[in-house]
């Protein structure tokens, strides 16, 4: 029974997809048209004729319409701005009519990957010549990564609504969602990141600043030393100029021991 529901399902789905399905009122005006028909074939009757051939004009024109309303319908899809998890994609679509009389009763579907969200839908009840609809919708991302997808289907069902038909065009998106970004107003580990080295760079200033104390030793003097830290007195015995070199404070500062 599973396999019958599914075979039916198929055959329907691909009559949809390559000419025309009937709906429920087409198919049950099909069967009063054939019972019309096959009552005057047997009685012979005029009227009968007359009835069966209206029946089976109007599921022509029904089986015929909804293929040509679908067609020179051009559609084109604007970039997608990345965004992060848990935020609203926007999407957006153009669909432009550009055949001499206009549009009706249409329905546009866009298949959205399942892993990002389900498919979005809408109806055009009016699309006139030469006339662009824009059509706008925000799908929330609950999870990140790329996602690409390209089928857009467009279906209807005029002017009779006895027939159902439905077109596939490939128009190729690429969505970017990013991992969430979570605000933090407060964080202590980068707030006091630096500060150790702050202060060891406060004391190596005021250690090279000074001019008194603090030497280590004497040695020539090197281009861009500073002029305040040349020994004169050593420099006047030796005849060349001394620069004295300074300690260098590496030792915590005894506040902050334990």
């Amino acid at each position: 029974m599973d396999k019958q529901n599914n075979l039916g399902k198929q055959l329907y789905e691909w009559l949809e997809t390559h000419w025309v399905s009937p709906a429920y009122s087409g198919g049950l005006l099909l069967a009063i048209a054939l019972c019309f028909f096959g009552a005057a074939t047997n009685t012979l009757a005029g009227w009968l004729y007359t009835i069966s051939g209206i029946i089976f004009a109007l599921l022509m024109v029904g089986a015929i319409m909804p293929p040509r309303s679908l067609s020179k319908l051009q559609i084109h899809r604007l970039p997608i701005a990345p965004i992060s998890a848990q935020d609203r994609l926007t999407i957006q679509l153009e669909i432009f009519n550009a055949s001499p009389t206009p549009k009706t009763l249409l329905e546009i579907a866009d298949l959205l990957p399942v892993t990002l969200a389900p498919p979005e839908q809408t109806p055009i009840a009016y699309l006139a010549p030469q006339e662009t609809y824009r059509w706008t919708y925000s799908p929330t991302a609950t999870r990140r990564g790329i996602y690409h997808w390209q089928t857009v289907q467009l279906r209807t069902g005029t002017p009779l609504g006895l027939f159902w038909c439905r077109r596939s065009q490939e128009i190729p998106a690429k969505a970017i969602v990013y991992p969430t970004v979570i605000p933090l107003n407060r964080c202590p580990l980068i707030d006091t990141l630096g500060l150790e080295t702050s202060t060891d760079l406060n004391r190596d200033r005021a250690t090279q600043s000074a001019t008194e104390g603090l030497t280590r030793t004497l040695r020539a003097y090197r281009r861009g030393d500073a002029i305040r830290l040349i020994h004169w007195r050593t420099s006047a015995r030796f005849g060349q100029l001394q620069v004295r070199e300074l300690e260098t404070l590496t030792a915590a500062p005894i506040s902050s021991l334990p």
